[in-house]
């Protein structure tokens, strides 16, 4: 369901507004950002959301959303729109959006969202390059998903588990890789929101390789029939097409 552009914050001293002035320039670019990432489908629209809520971000110092939406928004543009972009780009692509995660909770210590995409955009970051090259931050991914999980769990359609439960499947066994816990934390991810398809698609992945075919085959044929939840439906259609590919496979 699935997954690291070094952005620098530019910290500007807060303008009092005299009487009658409207403070509208943050607030306006954080809606543009906003209406941007709803039709992120397109990729000129990703993008531009991206650099949207960078804008938000730099002129409102004190916008956690506009940081943490903005992580959100580089790890769709970096995970879906550039999907095929060489793994430095991506890493370049992710850093960024760990630069604002970070912010976001630095602004806000107990805000779930912040620290949930903090989480997230370091396990695509290492993704791109590499398990091996990344195993420093297995330890950091695992807390930024705990804190989440003491938060409020069912951030994200249950994303702390789903992020947990794809941990353990990518990691090698010898460096703490475990596929009885990815099903473990995939099967709660999906039992809080049932309705997303990516954990559907990690879930199969994992039955995959624990020999567990016919529940894997259920999964894919649940993603390719059903309909999208409207919070992911710009995520669907790729998510749906590695379904495919996958029940392909193993029918």
């Amino acid at each position: 369901m699935r997954n690291q552009m070094t952005i620098g914050v530019v910290v500007l001293c807060a303008l009092v507004a005299g009487p009658g002035r409207a403070e509208a320039p943050a607030g306006e670019a954080l809606a543009a950002a906003r209406a941007a990432y709803e039709t992120r489908a397109e990729p000129a629209q990703a993008k531009a959301a991206v650099e949207l809520f960078q804008k938000a971000a730099t002129e409102d110092p004190a916008s956690y959303e506009a940081r943490w939406e903005g992580a959100r928004a580089i790890y769709f543009y970096g995970t879906y729109t550039r999907s095929d972009a060489k793994d430095a780009e991506k890493m370049a692509i992710f850093d960024g959006g760990i630069a604002l995660a970070k912010e976001a909770v630095a602004l806000s210590p107990k805000g779930v969202e912040g620290h949930f995409w903090l989480g997230v955009l370091y396990g695509v970051y290492g993704e791109a390059k590499g398990i091996f090259k990344s195993l420093s931050l297995v330890p950091v991914i695992k807390q930024e998903m705990q804190t989440c999980l003491e938060l409020d769990p069912a951030v994200e359609g249950w994303g702390p588990d789903r992020v947990l439960g794809r941990m353990y499947f990518k990691l090698p066994f010898f460096k703490g890789g475990d596929n009885d816990k990815s099903i473990a934390y995939l099967e709660k991810s999906l039992a809080g929101a049932p309705t997303n398809a990516l954990t559907r698609l990690y879930l199969a992945e994992t039955y995959r390789s624990k020999g567990r075919t016919a529940s894997a085959i259920q999964q894919l044929k649940e993603i390719v029939n059903m309909t999208s939840d409207p919070r992911w439906t710009a995520e669907h259609p790729w998510i749906k097409t590695q379904a495919e590919k996958l029940l392909k496979k193993l029918q």
